[in-house]
């Protein structure tokens, strides 16, 4: 049986009532990203998508390179899903679209249909290197600094995930210092780690994901670790959601994300922000933290207990939240397009006031500093934790 019809209920439960294509209300503004930034055409928005599921379910329609390009064209980002009007007597959604699209991702790889280069590639990288970047396993661990303590073992696992090992350093760190100051002691997979499977769930390059999936439990359930923690949205997401769905099991640990933690943290006085930080800031939610897992709170929470700082919201937030643009494998796949889906976010944050974004997921910061880059716009960006490690002065 195809992975798409596994979910072909939620096919046959679209409604066709067009939410999906524009809902212009206060709310949400607009609702997909990849339709704004490619003509509106009907292929690329949610309900032509499923259309086209249905033909290919009835045998009147096949996968095709040109198909596959349209389909790996979606940030996953669930804004289309999250309108959605058909829904159960309690709301609960009766079309999963995001589930969908990947099941339709994972049947193109499976008959072997050419995808797009930069998601090809991807799997390509882990399982050479184990990480997306096909860098150097031994340079996982350049982000660690000698600072920072590091216990042999601990009840808690900091898994700070590829973007943040190999790309985004100072949220590694910045993660690592606030439980060092905490009294919080962790232990780290060090170069034994590798990618947590997201890229490649997203991808639909599943039997991939699914080895790295069995290879990092493996590795976890060795060290005892009866927590993990983790400052990437991806990470999060796909350990919470897709590895127990791989096992067919519930975690033998607890995972969280840093936000949650640290919320926690500031909460029981266990570390302090008596630094002033005089800006304005704006919170962008990313995808994977806010519409797949539920987490919005926690971050603005965090932000609006540092001194000095005024948090204001961009028009569209929290469920309602654009995309950054790197969602899905676009990153990968369609760079040019990511930068310029993040170029809505840039002006949406000037237009609320804001000097500064700060995320809670590594690749939003990435991509909202390469459209600042692009564009020579003013905007700083940054990370929660970053920002947390700033107000307590380390």
């Amino acid at each position: 049986m195809s992975a798409l019809e596994e979910i072909k209920r939620d096919v046959y439960n679209c409604a066709m009532c067009g939410q999906c294509r524009a809902r212009y209300d206060k709310e949400f503004r607009y609702v997909c990203p990849i339709r704004e930034h490619t003509g509106g055409f009907y292929h690329y928005i949610a309900r032509g998508k499923i259309l086209i599921a249905r033909g290919i379910l009835e045998d009147k329609l096949e996968y095709t390179p040109e198909l596959a390009e349209v389909l790996y064209t979606c940030l996953l980002c669930g804004t289309c899903r999250e309108v959605c009007n058909t829904k159960d007597a309690a709301g609960n959604w009766l079309i999963n679209s995001t589930e969908i699209f990947k099941a339709m991702r994972a049947d193109i790889v499976s008959e072997g249909i050419e995808i797009p280069e930069g998601a090809a590639k991807l799997a390509v990288a882990v399982e050479k290197t184990g990480n997306i970047y096909e860098a150097p396993k031994a340079d996982r661990m350049k982000w660690l600094t000698p600072d920072i303590k590091v216990a042999d073992k601990a009840n808690l696992l900091y898994y700070p995930g590829c973007v943040s090992a190999y790309r985004l350093s100072g949220v590694a760190q910045a993660t690592a210092k606030i439980l060092n100051k905490a009294g919080v002691e962790f232990m780290l997979l060090g170069d034994k780690e590798i990618c947590c499977g997201d890229p490649l769930f997203m991808t639909g390059q599943l039997d991939l994901a699914r080895e790295v999936v069995r290879k990092n439990l493996s590795l976890i359930k060795k060290t005892g670790a009866k927590r993990v923690v983790t400052a990437c949205a991806g990470c999060y997401r796909t350990i919470t959601q897709e590895w127990p769905e791989v096992t067919g099991k519930k975690l033998p640990f607890e995972v969280i994300h840093s936000t949650q933690l640290v919320k926690g943290l500031v909460d029981s006085g266990k570390i302090r922000l008596p630094k002033a930080i005089e800006k304005t800031v704006t919170y962008h939610d990313p995808c994977e933290l806010g519409r797949h897992c539920g987490i919005y709170d926690e971050p603005r929470e965090i932000i609006e207990s540092i001194p000095g700082i005024e948090l204001v919201e961009m028009l569209r937030n929290r469920r309602a939240a654009w995309c950054c643009g790197a969602g899905g494998g676009v990153k990968a796949s369609f760079p040019d397009l990511a930068v310029e889906i993040a170029g809505d976010r840039l002006e949406e944050a000037k237009e609320a006031g804001a000097t500064m974004i700060v995320s809670a997921c590594p690749t939003c910061e990435m991509n909202l500093s390469d459209a600042i880059m692009a564009s020579g716009d003013g905007l700083a960006t940054a990370d929660v934790m970053e920002l947390v490690v700033e107000a307590m002065g380390l």
